[in-house]
Order: structure tokens, then C-alpha cells, then sequence
């Protein structure tokens, strides 16, 4: 159980190493290192998520495959949005598979902690922002106005249950905090995304777009991972 419980904390180095050097490769390292680094780093939170489901223990739950799928899904997604600005089919692809990431994240938060009003409410409020901001920058979507729209609302619904999650009657635990606050960074991340590729085209935006992104993930995973307190 030592190993298991060590595991974790071996991602989070792995990560922390892994991470500069991918956003270093972005700007300096040409096209196919760049996607290279960035698919072990996405991998590494998907295989850290599936080792989490697997070797959970005494705490196994099958609704952690759930997230498992939703990395996976991710992993693809990061592949195809690698050519945000160069095959706009590719990057449609990639906004499908990241739909496919909140759904399965959307069922898994349903399952664990159920239904309220007060998210379609929130998630309102967020898709209404998200909207604001579109227009103020005047984002000019193209082909991806139907997939990114039907995106925006699943990952608004997503974040607005993540979040609200913190107060539901199955109390606080260390899982709850992560996923919320990994599904927070992934709703700043896609607009750092947007920011960036619809409107400013800054190396800054792209960077944080980046660093929120895998830190996104990396909590996601974590929070089914058998860290103390899980």
C-alpha cells in the first residue's frame, strides 16, 4: 500500500518537471516535440487516473471509471487541438473529444452527488459570461460556432456541478475540493484559449492557457487517486 499511496506523489514531480519544459517546447522546440511533450504530459494524468480506479483498494468505486474515460478523452482532445490554427476539421475533432470529457465528468458528478436547480442556474450565469466576452472581443469562430457552443454549455454545467458539489449534503472531503477546483481551471483555461487564439494572439494568454489546462487535469486525476484523505 506504500507503493500505491506514493504513486501520486510521483506524477505530481513528474508533472511539475515535465511542465516548463512542454510550455519551452511551444515556443522553441518545432511542432512535433511540442505535441510529443504535451501527449505524456495529458497521458500521465490519464494513466495517474487509471491507477487511481484501479488500485483504489478497500476504496474501489466503479464511478471513477467515469473520470478514467473523461482523461481519455482528453488526451485525444490535446492531440487535435494541436491544430487549432492549422486544420480547422482536426481542431472540430478536438472539440468533440473534449465534449466527450465533460459528459462523462457531468454523469460521474450526477451519480456521486446528484441534481439541483441551482446549477442550471449557475451554469447560466457562466455560459451568459462566456457569451459577454465573445462579443466584447468579437471572437470570429467560423466552422467551430456549433461544436465550440454545445462545448461552452456542457463545460459551464460541468464546473457549476463541480463547484456547487462543495456544498452538498455528502459533505467536504479532499475529492470534492479537487475535482472543483480542477474543473474551475478548466473553465479559465478554454477562455485563456479563446482569449488567445480569437483575439489577442499572446504568447502569455497561450502559456496560462497551458499551465491551467494541465493543472486542470492533473487535479481531476488526483482527486480519485489514493492520496491521504481520499
Amino acid at each position: 500500500m506504500d507503493i500505491v499511496k506514493f504513486f501520486p506523489f510521483a506524477v505530481i514531480i513528474l508533472f511539475i518537471i515535465l511542465l516548463p519544459i512542454y510550455i519551452h517546447a511551444e515556443k522553441h522546440g518545432g511542432f512535433k516535440k511540442a505535441t510529443t511533450i504535451k501527449l505524456i504530459l495529458s497521458g500521465l494524468c490519464s494513466v495517474c487516473a487509471l491507477l487511481g480506479f484501479a488500485l483504489g483498494g478497500t476504496n474501489f468505486d466503479c464511478l471513477n471509471i467515469l473520470v478514467v474515460l473523461a482523461l481519455v478523452c482528453a488526451l485525444f482532445g490535446d492531440y487535435f487541438l494541436q491544430f487549432i490554427r492549422l486544420d480547422a476539421k482536426k481542431f472540430n475533432i478536438g472539440i468533440i473529444c473534449f465534449a466527450l470529457t465533460q459528459i462523462f465528468l457531468i454523469i460521474y458528478l450526477i451519480a456521486r452527488h446528484g441534481i439541483s436547480w441551482q446549477e442550471f442556474v449557475m451554469t447560466a450565469v457562466i455560459a451568459v459570461g462566456v457569451l459577454i466576452l465573445m462579443v466584447k472581443q468579437k471572437w470570429q469562430l467560423g466552422s467551430a460556432q456549433a461544436p465550440l457552443s454545445v462545448y461552452t454549455v456542457l463545460l459551464a454545467f460541468m464546473t457549476s456541478k463541480a463547484i456547487l458539489a462543495l456544498f452538498s449534503s455528502n459533505g467536504i472531503t479532499l475529492s470534492v475540493i479537487l475535482m472543483a477546483a480542477g474543473a474551475a481551471l478548466f473553465l479559465l483555461s478554454d477562455l485563456l484559449l479563446g482569449i488567445w487564439n480569437y483575439n489577442t494572439g499572446k504568447r502569455i494568454h497561450a502559456n496560462m492557457n497551458w499551465i491551467t489546462y494541465f493543472c486542470a487535469i492533473l487535479l481531476i486525476a488526483l482527486s480519485i487517486s489514493p492520496l491521504p484523505g481520499l
